[in-house]
């Protein structure tokens, strides 16, 4: 039976303040390593029955030249044990919400201890890890995974950075292991952390494309966990523009149309939309709304009225 009170606004600000240098750094490294692969706004397709596709390509996020990339790199062993750190703080505070709780006695200091704990005890998890179990066990196999190849970093400074290849190599029972992220499974990892802190602190909601895009992460460092894979297309984010027409004082949206177009030009990713729509009377535009990826209508076909959807109701500005 899940306790009320564990979790609530006070438990999420005891974790705030434990994360908050932490998380705000992670935020900065991931952001400089990589940009986030899938999500991000790359393109806005306008749309019109009968009239040509019009795209506009965004290229907003870049990195600088080869100065830039050295610093890049060298921020990588940083980055790595930040992400591990976080981790590490979240699996603390469910612990010491537990002893809270008075389900536990005690949080140990020692890694290998709270993740033997975590292993054997019947804790209360967060909401969003009863909801969201693969979560909570990703997460964990992966704090179990690297936690010896943290300490390697950590302790013993024993890492090198090749090009854009952080390799950590550690002994274990007389077995050498080695473990390497590039650019891109380091963001990966970096922001899957970042964003299950979010979603921890209610901060982000846990909506279909933050589940997607914690999958499709998940997917590109399958060393770090071990796991099965989710065999998730790479999500893509994208703006749609759709001039729809007046008929009889409705305005006709064909989201059939609109989902098979982007299918059709981007057929081997998963296509997230944002969606404006612009209603034409005489020719000329005449009502806009806005619908966010997460609140586009599910229908494949629907007829808008004037006052229809008013919460969404936008500006007939449209960039061109």
């Amino acid at each position: 039976m899940f306790n009320m009170t564990m979790y609530d606004q006070t438990a999420r600000t005891r974790l705030q303040e434990k994360l908050s240098y932490e998380l705000w750094l992670l935020d900065f490294l991931s952001r400089t390593q990589e940009t986030f692969e899938g999500g991000t706004d790359i393109s806005t397709i306008k749309l019109e029955k009968g009239q040509p596709i019009h795209i506009s390509i965004s290229i907003s996020d870049t990195i600088g030249g080869g100065s830039a990339l050295k610093v890049i790199e060298a921020m990588s062993p940083l980055t790595f044990v930040t992400s591990y750190k976080i981790l590490d703080m979240v699996f603390e505070w469910i612990l010491e919400e537990n002893k809270e709780a008075g389900n536990i006695t005690r949080v140990p200091w020692q890694f290998s201890e709270k993740i033997k704990l975590i292993s054997n005890s019947k804790l209360v998890f967060p909401p969003l890890f009863q909801s969201e179990q693969y979560i909570r066990e990703y997460l964990f196999t992966i704090y179990t995974n690297l936690l010896k190849f943290r300490n390697e970093v950590v302790h013993k400074h024993k890492f090198s950075v090749l090009g854009d290849i952080l390799k950590i190599d550690t002994t274990e029972d007389g077995q050498i292991y080695t473990f390497e992220l590039n650019r891109l499974k380091l963001g990966a990892l970096a922001r899957i952390v970042v964003a299950a802190a979010n979603l921890l602190l209610g901060i982000l909601p846990f909506e279909p494309q933050v589940d997607r895009l914690f999958k499709y992460h998940l997917d590109l460092i399958k060393e770090s966990h071990g796991l099965a894979g989710f065999w998730e297309k790479k999500p893509v984010l994208v703006n749609v523009v759709l001039k729809v027409p007046e008929e009889k004082k409705l305005f006709p949206l064909d989201l059939e149309f609109v989902r098979k177009e982007l299918c059709r030009i981007h057929p081997d990713v998963s296509i997230l939309f944002n969606l404006k729509v612009i209603g034409i009377v005489n020719d000329e535009p005449s009502i806009s709304w806005f619908f966010p990826v997460d609140s586009v209508p599910k229908d494949n076909f629907l007829e808008l009225r004037p006052d229809s959807y008013e919460e969404y109701r936008s500006s007939l500005q449209e960039e061109e």
